[in-house]
């Protein structure tokens, strides 16, 4: 019995891995002048990272500006005429190795896209990882019922 109980133990700990996002790098745009927001998965603003915006026309991209976001972690640029499409690339400084890129078409900008509701809030997070603690608890101690009833019909 104990001997299972282990391996249920480590096949729920190899499950219950995922991908860590603690420092995940998430920009947000804005339209008028593109207005870059870039920011790590905690909320906290991605300061003094370097920003590469280029323009994408047919197919072909082309360096059109670089800059530094603030101390908020923004950064703005003002549209090319004619373009429409731009590709953002966003790196870390203070944190290396957190890099985001994304495409910005400023003629089909979603409303959830120009919100950043997109994203699971850190609180939500949470609540979804409690859940999902308390339904693993369940299931043992479902189990574990189960095998003392069936002890009791043994003997």
């Amino acid at each position: 019995m104990k001997r299972l109980s282990v391996i249920f133990l480590i096949i729920v700990i190899f499950l219950s891995v995922g991908v860590a996002s603690a420092h995940r790098l998430v920009i947000v745009h804005r339209i008028g002048e593109v207005e870059i927001e870039a920011y790590f998965g905690g909320g906290y603003a991605c300061r003094d990272a370097n920003v590469s915006v280029y323009t994408i026309t047919e197919n072909v991209e082309e360096l059109y500006t670089e800059g530094i976001t603030d101390g908020a972690g923004k950064f703005t640029f003002s549209p090319k005429v004619g373009v429409y499409e731009y590709k953002v690339v966003v790196d870390s400084v203070h944190m290396p190795g957190h890099r985001s890129e994304e495409i910005i078409n400023i003629k089909a900008i979603d409303s959830e896209s120009a919100e950043g509701g997109n994203e699971m809030s850190t609180y939500s997070m949470a609540l979804s990882g409690l859940g999902y603690i308390a339904g693993l608890a369940g299931f043992a101690i479902w189990y574990k019922g189960l095998k003392a009833q069936k002890n009791q019909g043994n003997r």
